[in-house]
């Protein structure tokens, strides 16, 4: 048994278009121009439906799709892309990692000594 086959699926181009139906007409129209910029051939998506691979027509993959960005195979992300040190771009879905706290929300400051929550004075309870 072909272990790759049974943790992928294969896609069309337009189901690989339509795979996250968050992402904007400008995203689609993105994707849609690097497929053809990078000879885009074979669409499959992980078994998890995590990704999408983008392949040649001799199987190298050529570009990842995620939900919220796109990474390409070195030497394969577009010249004019935002941040010529990643291999890729963020779409319009991308999510950061960085929390901003709701309108309201109380932000906590930590003690660098005990580690527990320093009240708003900025003296620490119990380091004093």
């Amino acid at each position: 048994m072909n272990t790759l086959s049974s943790t992928r699926r294969r896609m069309t181009r337009d189901e690989a278009l339509a795979w996250n139906s968050d992402w904007s007409p400008s995203d689609v129209t993105t994707l849609e121009e690097n497929f053809d910029r990078v000879g885009a051939h074979t669409f499959y998506r992980t078994q998890s439906n995590g990704s999408l691979t983008v392949q040649d027509a001799s199987g190298r993959p050529l570009m990842y799709v995620h939900s919220g960005f796109v990474t390409f195979r070195e030497g394969l992300a577009p010249k004019d892309r935002a941040n010529p040190e990643v291999e890729g771009f963020d779409l319009s879905t991308v999510q950061t990692t960085a929390k901003v706290p709701a309108k309201g929300e109380e932000q906590l400051t930590i003690c660098p000594s005990c580690f527990y929550a320093m009240p708003y004075t900025g003296v620490c309870d119990t380091c004093g």
